[in-house]
């Protein structure tokens, strides 16, 4: 495949031989007509120059022009070949070098094709990089967007690249340590495209770093929408609502029974609501509950149905004089944009025997480790940060706090369950 790019160039850029150049251009009319889409249109617009070859009559004008045909044609085929080679990339091995790839992405920008192919080739090209050099993978893929903002429609996503308006944030600063500059190492680049789907507030790529002086992993680029004014108490009753859960309900036994060996105290925050499964168990358990949730809608949907005063507003200005015996953060942390800021305004609420219960992805976990990049944590859209059980233990070090119990989650494949006490 790739020796055909050197073909299309020695023909374009030299004068026509029929001695030396009418092998190659059979050569390449038949890998052309064996792998191109529409054989018949090929096969029709091909005629004449396999004509004038017979007949040995073909000019160097005649020449030029199929050629441009042919790459065009050519360029098609080759876009489909390397995706596919980049397919599943960080599952396998894709065995091309850096001397090849630098070949195929020369190919398109240097080539004269339509903004389509010129965008579809770099895009091909950048998921060959996802894993070894993600920066670059990140930086081509949004160049073939910006290109040509309809490109995900030849990937069967709706999606059209919004450009300023995706509302890109980067993160040049760790957002755990605060380092900058060499300590920030791109880790992996996930075509988010493929899951979009209509969604056009996320970029098309999310672009992983790992922080080498904390050892833990955020997002480059990631979308900030703007929340607007946040800040208000939910309590409404609307009529007919219900709340449908996503887990047999009978899966927080066991975290319940280890937070009432804890401790014996009743005050619960629970940090971040989802469903609001978790927060009915509390109840049920009968616990005293508040909530804080940084979505309006959930508000107002998990309060009407439960009755419960949910604070509407980013867990980090939340204001109260209470202490609590138990705050919960379930699937939240990964979430947040100033993970430190939120452990300490924990450790602010919570009692000095109060008991913090957290569940995050685990990057090293087990699962992670057996299915490196496939992993699905990869993959989120909505997460920002990761840590693992190491990394955090060291964050609640620097807090005077410390993980009292690790479980693996029950409900999330790759998430951890820790309960965390101050020192």
């Amino acid at each position: 495949m790739i020796a055909n790019i050197d073909v299309i160039r020695r023909l374009q850029n030299k004068p026509y031989d029929s001695q030396k150049d009418n092998d190659d251009i059979l050569s390449l009319y038949r890998f052309i007509l064996e792998n191109c889409a529409d054989k018949e249109t090929f096969s029709k617009k091909s005629a004449s120059i396999l004509d004038m070859i017979n007949k040995n009559v073909l000019s160097d004008a005649d020449e030029k022009k199929w050629i441009v045909y042919a790459d065009n044609v050519f360029a098609s085929i080759l876009v489909v070949w390397i995706y596919e080679q980049a397919v599943d990339i960080w599952k396998k091995e894709v065995k091309i070098s850096d001397e090849e790839f630098l070949k195929l992405l020369r190919y398109f920008i240097e080539g004269n094709y339509s903004e389509e192919i010129f965008a579809l080739g770099q895009y091909a090209c950048a998921q060959l990089k996802a894993v070894t050099d993600p920066k670059l993978c990140y930086d081509l893929t949004k160049k073939a967007f910006t290109v040509y903002p309809q490109l995900a429609k030849h990937l069967n996503v709706s999606y059209c690249y919004q450009g300023e308006a995706a509302i890109e944030h980067l993160t040049e600063e760790c957002p755990f340590c605060g380092s900058t500059g060499s300590d920030l190492v791109p880790h992996f680049c996930f075509p988010q495209v493929l899951k979009l789907k209509n969604n056009h507030t996320f970029p098309p790529a999310k672009l992983w770093m790992k922080c080498s002086r904390c050892q833990n992993y955020f997002t480059y680029n990631f979308p900030l929408p703007d929340v607007g004014e946040i800040n208000g108490h939910y309590t409404k009753d609307k009529n007919g609502s219900v709340l449908c859960n996503r887990f047999s309900l009978a899966i927080y036994n066991h975290i319940f029974d280890r937070l009432k060996k804890m401790t014996e105290g009743k005050d619960y925050l629970e940090v971040g609501i989802g469903n609001g499964e978790m927060l009915a168990v509390a109840q049920e358990f009968g616990y005293d509950v508040d909530a804080v949730e940084i979505c309006r809608e959930d508000c107002e949907r998990v309060s009407s149905v439960l009755g419960v005063d949910i604070k509407w507003c980013d867990f980090v200005n939340y204001q109260t004089d209470k202490k609590y015996d138990v705050i919960i953060m379930g699937d939240v942390f990964e979430h947040v944009t100033k993970p430190m800021a939120v452990l300490k305004k924990v450790r602010e609420l919570l009692k000095d025997e109060g008991v913090l219960w957290l569940s995050t992805p685990n990057y090293n976990c087990a699962y992670a480790r057996m299915e490196k990049f496939s992993h699905c944590m990869w993959q989120e859209l909505n997460h920002y940060t990761y840590v693992s059980y190491e990394s955090l233990c060291g964050l609640l070090h620097q807090l005077n706090m410390q993980a009292v119990d690790y479980r693996i989650s029950d409900r999330y494949i790759g998430s951890m369950e820790v309960f965390i006490k101050k020192c």
